[in-house]
């Protein structure tokens, strides 16, 4: 499909290619605030490089992970095995969020979404950061169909901050973590998110 240049972010080695999201200083951010345990079922959703996805692995857990862009899937795939990570702790979907599995019985959900307030489709890396109109309307609709017990996402001051916080609170989530680093013209919010079990 693609050829890929090979980098290292974090300590990890990977595949990017023009048409995916690069690992940057919002990668950075929910790199430091992800803590999973050995066993844990971990669902990588927009994987892009499989960054976040590998970062877990590495640290005991099986991680399904899920990408639109095809492109994505591709370098996911590459930079697993680059890392030679047994096939046995992943699987990779193709799909739109969560939209294409059948269980949501999963312990967290990573997520850095695409969070900035445009929309721009013609070519797949747009689907990397393009959060629509006012840069939430992604990250809703995966709020709107997420259940898990705990998730890590990001976002930024330049998104619709109070609808993404009240709707994170309307689905029963508490913030476990918030951490704020200012970048330019935006600050990037980086949430670890705990849905609490009665």
């Amino acid at each position: 499909m693609s050829s890929h240049r090979i980098i290292e972010f974090h300590g990890i080695k990977l595949c990017v290619n023009e048409q995916v999201y690069e690992p940057a200083d919002d990668t950075e951010l929910i790199l430091d605030m992800i803590n999973v345990s050995t066993g844990e079922k971990v669902i990588d959703v927009g994987s892009g490089t499989g960054i976040l996805g590998i970062y877990t692995i590495k640290r005991g857990a099986k991680v399904v992970f899920i990408d639109i862009n095809p492109y994505a899937v591709e370098a996911t795939l590459c930079s697993l095995r680059i890392n030679g990570i047994d096939s046995i702790k992943y699987d990779i979907v193709n799909c739109d969020l969560l939209t294409c599995l059948r269980s949501f019985k999963f312990d967290t959900i990573v997520f850095n979404p695409p969070y900035l307030p445009f929309e721009e489709y013609d070519k797949w890396i747009g689907y990397s950061w393009s959060g629509g109109k006012d840069g939430s309307e992604v990250i809703l609709r995966f709020l709107k169909i997420a259940t898990a017990r705990r998730i890590y996402l990001v976002f930024s001051s330049l998104s619709n901050e109070d609808l993404i916080l009240s709707t994170i609170e309307n689905k029963g989530y508490s913030v476990l973590q918030k951490r704020e680093k200012v970048f330019g013209y935006e600050r990037i919010v980086t949430l670890e998110l705990i849905k609490y079990v009665d």
